[in-house]
């Protein structure tokens, strides 16, 4: 007998069992009778639960190897069905809060974690607490296994390996908005390849669909171990919230249609990753640091979402041991990290000289450098010469632009203020809301035109190496 033959039997069967008072009513026995008016010869029926993750009570009839599972539940109503559905659905809506989906190659527990972490909190937040989170998750060894041993793997994003490893090693160089704008495009493109059978009229949201159906679809056939199973409950509707991997490629498809690729005016979103707001320049929040991460993450996911499209199944959920490639791509970028940082140094050597700041970047408006270099001079060169004079000292912190910090010296009844400039070259309003507060308004390096930028300033000023502290009264 034909596959077809046989199927269509199955369905015969099934649709018998359709027209019972309820499914609840079937037994063995009467699926026995069904299929021998079928003329299904020894044919063996047994009453087990069947699917991977959260089962379906079902009968299973096998004839001459091939099998059918015929649910005793039905595909909407039922009360335990509901509420695992009710609990997907709210889990959904905490990672379209986060602007994500269940994340692939993460320990169950660690997403447990970020899951309660966001349940009462505005989406802001989560986007903050999900940042944190990830940050030891998605760290610079893992980004390496999904770029030299996860993506390989996938025809759709072989030619973009270099352009991976190129941009996760510029991050590292300080190019942080370059490789995520290199990124961006690949998205598209790794979608394009998966679906190549397509017409090339299809837009984006026909490839997504094409692609993440076809996902659902070989999911389910294995959620039912290869049986013969109603259409109905092969559906992403059903299986929603019974196969943890249709839930995975359902949350990816969403956030892909919801948030990467929707339109600019529908955009409602916090990290700003979306391809047509890249596309024409109509925003450039785009380029914070977490989204390069989320970038090699989503090129990593279509890897999987191809494997289970063309059914090769080549790339597993179970991250890899970091092999050799990964641990040279890996040292690499720390290399760049530390050459990067050196050079950062250099270049504020440099611009210190003309008593400037080094010009701000995309992703990089050197606040972070310059709070560091600001605090270690300020304990260095002023903080330590007032404890050496005997003053004590209250330090605050270097203000929101690290342009310059202040401390109060005092000894007894006498107290008196000190402004550390990062700069010579400061505008003059700093210099006059500093002198409101402080006796001495001191700056890092040589003076720099100081007529230029501190005129009419009715206290010192002056480099703070050549300032000395005043006498203990």
């Amino acid at each position: 007998m034909s596959s077809s033959d046989l199927e269509s039997k199955f369905k015969g069967i099934w649709l018998r069992a359709l027209n019972q008072p309820s499914l609840g009513s079937l037994t063995p026995d009467l699926i026995r009778e069904w299929a021998s008016d079928k003329e299904l010869a020894h044919s063996a029926v047994i009453a087990r639960d069947v699917g991977a993750f959260h089962p379906t009570p079902s009968f299973v009839l096998e004839v001459g190897g091939r099998k059918a599972c015929f649910p005793r539940i039905p595909v909407t109503g039922d009360e335990s069905w509901y509420i695992r559905r009710k609990a997907k659905d709210d889990e959904a809506l905490l990672w379209e809060k986060m602007e994500w989906f269940l994340p692939l190659w993460l320990p169950m527990g660690k997403i447990g974690q970020i899951l309660a972490a966001v349940k009462d909190c505005t989406k802001e937040r989560a986007l903050e607490l999900f940042d944190y989170y990830t940050s030891t998750l998605y760290t610079l060894p893992f980004q390496a296994v999904c770029i030299t041993q996860i993506m390989p793997q996938a025809r759709s994003l072989k030619e973009i390996i270099p352009l991976a490893r190129e941009a996760y090693l510029g991050v590292y160089s300080g190019y942080r908005a370059s490789s995520i704008a290199a990124l961006i495009p690949a998205i598209e493109g790794s979608l394009t390849r998966i679906v190549s059978d397509m017409a090339p009229s299809a837009t984006a949201v026909d490839k997504i669909d094409h692609a993440i159906n076809r996902a659902i679809r070989t999911a389910a056939h294995l959620h039912f171990e290869g049986m013969w199973v109603p259409n109905e409950y092969k559906t992403m509707d059903y299986l929603f919230g019974q196969d943890e991997r249709v839930f995975a490629f359902e949350t990816f498809r969403r956030w892909l249609k919801n948030y990467f690729f929707c339109k600019t005016e529908q955009y409602k979103g916090r990290t700003w990753l979306n391809r047509n707001m890249f596309a024409h320049g109509t925003a450039s929040s785009w380029q914070q640091a977490t989204n390069f991460t989320r970038m090699i993450v989503a090129l990593t996911t279509l890897a999987a979402i191809e494997s289970w499209y063309d059914e090769s199944h080549r790339v597993s959920f179970m991250l890899p041991e970091m092999n050799d490639d990964s641990k040279l791509l890996w040292q690499q970028a720390l290399s760049q990290g530390f050459t990067q940082m050196n050079l950062k140094i250099i270049e504020q050597e440099r611009y210190q000289k003309y008593g400037r700041l080094v010009p701000e970047m995309p992703t990089d408006n050197g606040v972070t450098l310059r709070k560091a270099i600001l605090s270690d001079d300020c304990m260095k060169d002023l903080v330590r010469p007032l404890h050496d004079a005997g003053w004590s000292v209250e330090v605050t912190e270097p203000d929101k632009e690290a342009l310059y910090m202040t401390v109060t010296a005092s000894h007894g009844e006498k107290r008196f203020g000190v402004a550390l400039l990062y700069s010579c070259a400061s505008d003059n309003g700093l210099y006059r809301m500093l002198a409101e507060k402080c006796e001495a308004i001191l700056y890092r390096g040589a003076p720099y035109l100081q007529e230029s930028y501190a005129y009419d300033i009715p206290v010192h000023v002056g480099p703070v190496l050549g300032w000395q502290p005043p006498r203990i009264p």
